[in-house]
């Protein structure tokens, strides 16, 4: 009798709560209908028009390009599509997407919120407003051509580590999955340019530090789709997609960065890192060019540049972009150079050209004579964007020029960075490598081509993250010819629900010894 009861009570309210679902659905989905944006007829219930994305089938880049594909064959300049019940704007017109980026930056000055109110996002990528404008023009100098001729050096001597790890490679004759073995070479920069601290990856596999910024970006991407209970909250609005538990790494890291600050300024220690730009900025509120001046550590304001919370946030902030992001790029370097022998070895030569010159030593300067190796990295970037859609947030009610859509504030917006790298309009013959698309004699459309973003929010650390790469790949090309193992899949399949762009099944390479 009892459990007959409890049936009834369970089927009244399971059909209650779907009667509520489909009310619910039927006006949410009607939400770009009545703001005079045209969007995407087949919407699921639960998943909205993302359903291959959140059932972890394809990376959200491509399922957000096939929409950048109907709404473009449609004759139309945006769109918009449902991310669960939360509407999502979509670009395809160059010129609106400069508007958005540029002309009328002040309505899309915000990145997509996260939902995690840890230090891991109190940094300049995910600041808004006042605090965002102020945050940039502090560290917008951190980034100087003569600052990153400062840190090459030291860069520099971890190409040597990353050398040695491919020398062994090389030696057995086994395939290698390049992309970890280029991660623990960038934790490496990252630790000894950002934080001053040796971390040992390229030795050790298991050390602290790369142990932690692996933990990041595993959290950060889900290893199974949601269970139904959580479609339902999700489609409800109920629940926060991003709810990761990084306490462990938070205290690692913060502890890292307050125990180094305290321990130079206690012994006035002096070292060519972005740390010691950040100790400039708290004591000064601007960083000077007398790099060896100890006089950093007297604090000259009466209110401080940076608090102690905003230099670990901005520390993390440099080591998740420059460790992922690089690694990533450098892992698709050597899948298309190990496919593209004639490509490889024209960059070889470029290679030993520039370094006969400088009589075999990679210095900055001649690392900026490499111009055929920019070009390859720019074909890279191209086919494979770290960051695959460029995501912004509308910060105020905007009307769309030449139209009578409205966007509300607080909508999400992407740029399907992916889609447009891959337009045949903008780039004949897409699937192809052809690094010369980006030699000086061709011409440039702007608004295409933007790996690291464009206009006001565009990476500072771009300059650091092609000097990275360009030092990695120049010190292994100049020793090393590498081919493709047959367990590497092309064209690549791209890992679902990964926050940047990466091989589902890792870029397996063998390298041997070039004589």
């Amino acid at each position: 009798m009892h459990s007959a009861s409890y049936l009834i009570y369970f089927l009244i309210v399971f059909v209650g709560l779907l009667g509520y679902l489909f009310r619910k659905a039927k006006k949410t989905y009607n939400y770009w209908t009545e703001h005079g944006v045209p969007s995407e007829n087949n919407t699921h219930l639960l998943y909205g028009n993302l359903k291959e994305s959140i059932l972890l089938k394809k990376s959200d880049a491509e399922v957000y390009g096939e929409f950048y594909q109907k709404f473009k064959k449609r004759g139309l300049k945006h769109g918009g599509v449902y991310f669960y019940s939360r509407p999502t704007w979509i670009l395809v017109d160059l010129d609106l997407i400069k508007t958005v980026l540029i002309s009328d930056f002040q309505y899309f000055a915000a990145h997509n919120p996260m939902y995690l109110n840890t230090i891991f996002f109190n940094n300049l990528f995910h600041m808004q407003g006042e605090q965002w404008k102020d945050m940039r023009r502090k560290l917008a100098p951190t980034f100087t051509s003569g600052k990153m001729k400062m840190m090459f050096n030291i860069l520099l001597e971890k190409t040597h580590g990353l050398a040695d790890l491919v020398a062994d490679m090389a030696s057995t004759g086994e395939a290698t999955e390049i992309k970890e073995l280029v991660a623990r070479f960038t934790t490496d920069v990252i630790g000894s340019c950002g934080f001053g601290i040796e971390c040992d990856s390229l030795n050790d596999v298991n050390s602290t530090f790369f142990q932690h910024g692996q933990n990041i970006f595993k959290k950060l991407t889900p290893k199974a789709a949601p269970k139904f209970y959580k479609l339902i909250l999700l489609s409800l609005g109920l629940m926060k997609r991003f709810n990761i538990n990084l306490d462990e790494t938070e205290a690692f890291f913060r502890k890292l960065v307050e125990d180094t600050v305290k321990y130079r300024e206690e012994n006035k220690i002096v070292r060519k890192d972005f740390l010691h730009l950040m100790i400039q900025i708290k004591n000064n509120g601007t960083i000077t060019d007398i790099l060896n001046d100890s006089d950093i550590f007297i604090k000259s304001r009466d209110e401080a540049g940076l608090s102690m919370e905003e230099m670990v946030g901005e520390c993390l902030l440099f080591f998740m972009a420059g460790f992922e992001t690089s690694s990533t790029t450098l892992s698709f370097v050597f899948l298309e150079l190990s496919r593209n022998q004639s490509i490889q070895e024209k960059l070889r030569k470029e290679i030993h050209t520039v370094l006969e010159k400088y009589n075999g030593t990679l210095s900055y300067d001649s690392l900026q004579e490499m111009t055929y190796c920019e070009c390859v990295i720019n074909e890279t970037l191209r086919k494979y964007p770290p960051v695959a859609s460029l995501p912004r947030m509308c910060t105020k009610d905007y009307a769309v020029p030449g139209s009578d859509a409205l966007i509300e504030k607080n909508t999400m917006v992407v740029i399907p960075l992916l889609a447009l790298h891959n337009d045949p309009d903008y780039f004949p013959e897409p699937e192809k490598f052809i690094p010369e698309r980006f030699s000086a004699k061709n011409e440039k459309i702007p608004f295409i081509y933007m790996p690291f973003g464009e206009g006001p929010r565009q990476c500072l650390g771009l300059r650091f993250g092609v000097m990275q790469v360009k030092a990695a790949i120049a010190t292994l090309l100049n020793r090393y010819n590498f081919t493709l193992d047959k367990k590497t899949p092309y064209p690549p399949k791209f890992t679902p629900g990964s926050p940047v762009l990466s091989v589902e099944e890792g870029v397996w390479v063998r390298a041997t010894k070039v004589k």
